[in-house]
Formats: C-alpha cells, sequence, structure tokens
C-alpha cells in the first residue's frame, strides 16, 4: 500500500479541511511564508506501509501539518486530540500556553507532560554538550524573529547582547516548578513535535496497534514494516533513499536548511546558541533510531551545529543511524540499526564517513 502526502495541494484545499483557522501557529506560518512555501518544508512525500490497510487522515497542530496513516479513525482522533494538547501546553506562539506564560513570568508550576519535556531538553542538552539548548528562544524569536511577519536579520551587536541569555543553566527545574533567569526565552521548536511523536506512538501501542504511522513534517514513528523515502533536498519533487524498517516501532527524524530561513538558506532556523549564527554545513540531516523520536528530534538540531567529528562519533556511540547530505551535494552514510535498510537511488553520491 502506498500512501502519498501531497502536500502542494493539501496548501490548496479550503481552510476547513486542515483545521487553520483552530492553529495559530500555522496561521503565522502561512502570513509569513506563504502557502507553497511552508507545504515545500516538509521533508517527507510519501510514506509506503507494508501490508497494511489502513486510511490515512492529516490535520493542522503545532505549526504543522500531521499525517496519521492507521486503520481506525477513532484512535487517529485521539492523535490529533493528542498533538492539540501539547500544542497548547508548549507553543511559544501562543501567548496562553505554558510555556509562553513561563517565559512571560519566569516562574511557575507546569503539568508533568510540560515537566517531562523540560527534563528530556536538559537531558539532550548535556548530551549534546550545550549543541541543543531550548534557552535558544532570546535568538530565534527575540533576534531573528523566526515565524512572525517582521523577520529580519540581526546585527552583530544585536547577537552579541541577547546570546548571553542563553544557555540551560538558566533554567532551575525542581520537580513541576520550574524558574527562569531574567532574559531566558524557552523554545521547543528542536524537540516539541518528537516528542508529540513519541506521546501518540506510545499510545497507539498502548491499546494494543502494531501497524500505524504518525509523521509531523520530519519527525515520523511507525510501528511495523514500513518504507520511507527521503526527499531529495536539491530537488523537491523528487527522493533520494528508502528507509526499510522490519521492526516493531522505528523513529526518523529529518532536518534541513531548506525547512525555514530568511531571504536565503545561508540564514536558516538551524542556529548554534553559541555563536547565534546559522549552521553552513548541510542541506538535510536525518537520523534513524529504534528507541524514541524525542532524541532524535533534538540530536537532528545539535548534529547540524555541532563539530562534524563529534557529532558522528556521538550519533555512533547511541547506535543512531545518519544520512548527512551536504551543501555540496555530497552524502555521508552511517550504519543503520539491525532490522533498518537504506537504498540509495543515487548510490553513486554516497560515500562511507571517513573517522
Amino acid at each position: 500500500m502506498i500512501v502519498i502526502i501531497d502536500y502542494e495541494s493539501i496548501g490548496q484545499q479550503p481552510e476547513s479541511n486542515i483545521n487553520i483557522a483552530t492553529n495559530y501557529h500555522l496561521q503565522k506560518a502561512f502570513s509569513s511564508y506563504g502557502t507553497l512555501r511552508l507545504m515545500k518544508t516538509l521533508l517527507f512525500l510519501f510514506l509506503l506501509l507494508s501490508s497494511l490497510d489502513a486510511s490515512s487522515r492529516t490535520q493542522a497542530h503545532m505549526g504543522t501539518l500531521i499525517n496519521v496513516t492507521i486503520g481506525d479513525e477513532n484512535l487517529s482522533d485521539a492523535v490529533f486530540m493528542l498533538f492539540k494538547d501539547l500544542d497548547n501546553r508548549l507553543s511559544t506562539y501562543k501567548s496562553d500556553s505554558e510555556i509562553s506564560q513561563l517565559n512571560q513570568k519566569l516562574e511557575g508550576f507546569v503539568s508533568p507532560v510540560t515537566q517531562k519535556v523540560l527534563e528530556r531538553s536538559l537531558e539532550m542538552f548535556r548530551l549534546s554538550a550545550g549543541a541543543f539548548d531550548i534557552t535558544i528562544g532570546s535568538l530565534t524569536h527575540g533576534a531573528y524573529r523566526f515565524g512572525y511577519e517582521n523577520e529580519h536579520l540581526p546585527s552583530h551587536s544585536e547577537l552579541q547582547k541577547l546570546r548571553k541569555f542563553v544557555g540551560s543553566e538558566r533554567i532551575i527545574l525542581e520537580g513541576n516548578h520550574v524558574k527562569l533567569l531574567p532574559g531566558t526565552i524557552i523554545d521547543l521548536g528542536g524537540i516539541g513535535k518528537g516528542y508529540a511523536v513519541d506521546l501518540t506512538i506510545d499510545m497507539l501501542q498502548n491499546t494494543g496497534l502494531t501497524k500505524a504511522v504518525v509523521a509531523a513534517s520530519g519527525d515520523i514513528g511507525c510501528l511495523g514494516s514500513c518504507d520511507i523515502q527521503i526527499r531529495d533536498p536539491f530537488h523537491p519533487d523528487g527522493s533520494i533513499a528508502l528507509i526499510h524498517s522490519s521492526l516493531q516501532r522505528i523513529a526518523i527524524s529529518t532536518s534541513g536548511n531548506y525547512e525555514r530561513y530568511i531571504k536565503t538558506k545561508a540564514n536558516n532556523h538551524l542556529i548554534d546558541p553559541k555563536s547565534g549564527l546559522s549552521e553552513q554545513r548541510y542541506a538535510s540531516i536525518t537520523l534513524i533510531d529504534a528507541k524514541d523520536n524525542t532524541r532524535i528530534d533534538a540530536l537532528a538540531t545539535a548534529v547540524a551545529v555541532m563539530e562534524e567529528k563529534k557529532a558522528r562519533q556521538l550519533l555512533d556511540s547511541l547506535g543512531i543511524g545518519y544520512i548527512l547530505i551536504y551543501n555540496d551535494g555530497q552524502i555521508l552514510k552511517s550504519n543503520m540499526p539491525r532490522g533498518v535498510k537504506c537504498n540509495f537511488e543515487k548510490a553513486a553520491d554516497c560515500t562511507v564517513p571517513k573517522n
């Protein structure tokens, strides 16, 4: 069975079909980027499920399109409700969300689900030696204004001024009580969707379901045997590799410099929290894990700005497969987790990473 997600045609559907009116974040994205460009930021064109008599449904949540492929419509409704709830808790584009309220008041109690994502975020901060940092909000929201109508390229002096508010040591988390040092802005854009995919996959597994796919832009969770085509970052209508998994569960996360940027891809949304500048090495990064989407969502962001050798050493030590596509077109592919195969449609461009 082949499930095709044609995001460009979805972008031309009536608003009621994808619930745009109920999604503030998506409205911001549409006004800032335009329908066609927003849809082209989604990195996966096709989800192919093996031996699954399933239906595919799409709604807009968390600033993107969420695609759910399962056989039970009631379960897909439950998935969408979970995404909506998380968006209302974690979004920095909704003034009444838990995270926005925390950013404004600098102190407060949070729900267990928000506490957990903050704990995982701090774990990823430590694991990546600071390359992943949710306090990057003073740069992404304060300096660059990504996702707002008044996006702009900050000056060197602006970055210098705002960088002092970045650093996850500025978050004091004690149980469900959180305190932020003044000037700190939390931005969960680099981990929130992966976390949401994990929660929904966990929920589906707990119902006894063994076949499903939940896709939130570049973050995909799959139950049962499945094939996932990875989009070619240089040719939007093509794919560059096919990942086949025979595992009970697999997590895939892709991040690219063409997802969101200001004027040119050189000013992309993958910001180094230490320098305040956009990454310049990769066109796209795909991570493949047999465990969870949360950590590879965060690590895909971290790898983009880490020193290359250290990044690959970290991924290898964790048993995470990766496909790194450089801006010059070179492709580096690691060994895949057991039970996962990766076939390149442009095999001549594929090389094995060098130590």
